[in-house]
């Protein structure tokens, strides 16, 4: 952890300050729980008042806010900017080039200098590593799998083959990328499994959470585009394409060839049928369930199974409320 001063951190911010620059920061906390040596921020100002009575030394506040006595930056978006502060004072550990003596390396595997191989890692032939990566203890890397420049991958992360994942991902313990998809096909009476020779590629700026599991295609690609972010325990079914900038939380399962558009967000615990479309910028609430090949239009966010326009949604709660109570009336 970092220490640094208001003004330090104000300028490395690009933010105005209001108040005394050499106050001290090493750290940072809730409005709540933070000390005078932390910092915190104002989302919004119903916050005011919870922000008046902190003991934090400095906050992340919008200009409205005009509490005396304290280091305040002045921010349109206190969040986003707190967030950029966290990054300065809690900076990650740089990556310690090299190969750990118990790491496994076959022979065809290309590692740059300047990547980080854990203990117990095992890399197998053709794998190429990018510059500045870090693959953690325990990991696995498949033959003929590529992973880019500035990568995270935490411990016990396995990629199976002929994968492809972009620059500056990071990818947390337990996720599993390129395991074959859930494809089987009746004959004589018995399951006979379709092979997945398909693959998955990952864009730039990826996030997977932990436990998240990604199927390679049956043919083709399963893709995850540019800035996606996973959360854990998220199911990605074989030959779905996920866009760009889209957010999906934890228990999420997508089933095979689902599409979803630049920028959707898709809330905890939904369920979506195969070939589902979800159209750019839509919003599924947590719960959800898409039916199969079902398309969500983007615009008023839905909700519900079958999942329906949040407004409708709410109205037929509002209705079975209404009977359930004339029914109890009635009794």
């Amino acid at each position: 952890m970092a220490e640094t001063t208001a003004g330090e951190l104000a300028s490395a911010l690009k933010l105005k300050l209001r108040g005394d620059p050499k106050t001290t920061i090493v750290g940072a906390a809730t409005l709540d729980e933070a000390t005078d040596r932390q910092i915190s921020f104002v989302a919004s100002p119903k916050y005011f008042e919870a922000a008046e009575n902190s003991r934090a030394g400095c906050l992340i506040a919008p200009p409205a806010f005009g509490a005396e006595g304290r280091a305040v930056m002045e921010s349109e978006a206190p969040r986003a900017h707190f967030a950029q502060a966290l990054a300065i004072l809690y900076p990650a550990q740089p990556v310690c080039a090299g190969i750990h003596p118990g790491a496994i390396v076959e022979p065809g595997a290309h590692i740059d200098e300047s990547a980080e191989i854990g203990a117990g890692a095992v890399i197998r032939g053709g794998a190429w590593i990018g510059p500045r990566t870090r693959i953690g203890e325990g990991s696995f890397i498949g033959r003929d799998t590529r992973i880019g420049e500035d990568c995270i991958l935490h411990p016990r992360v396995t990629v199976y083959e002929r994968v492809a994942v972009g620059a500056r991902a990071i990818v947390h313990s337990g996720a599993v990328i390129g395991a074959d998809g859930f494809g089987f096909e009746m004959v004589n009476g018995m399951y006979r499994k379709v092979p997945q020779v398909g693959t998955v590629e990952i864009g730039d700026d990826v996030e997977i959470g932990a436990n998240t599991c990604i199927d390679r295609a049956t043919l083709g690609v399963t893709t995850i585009g540019r800035g996606t972010k996973l959360d854990n325990q998220v199911h990605i079914a074989h030959n779905c394409r996920i866009g760009a900038h889209v957010v999906i939380a934890a228990q999420t399962g997508l089933a095979g060839g689902v599409t979803i558009g630049d920028y959707a967000v898709v809330g905890g615990q939904v369920g979506v049928g195969d070939k589902a479309r979800i159209e750019s910028r839509a919003i599924i609430g947590s719960g959800a369930g898409i039916l199969t090949s079902k398309i969500v239009r983007a615009g008023e966010p839905v909700w519900g199974t079958p999942a329906r326009p949040l407004k409708q949604y709410l109205a037929q709660l509002a209705v079975l409320s209404r009977l359930a109570r004339k029914r109890r009336g009635a009794e």
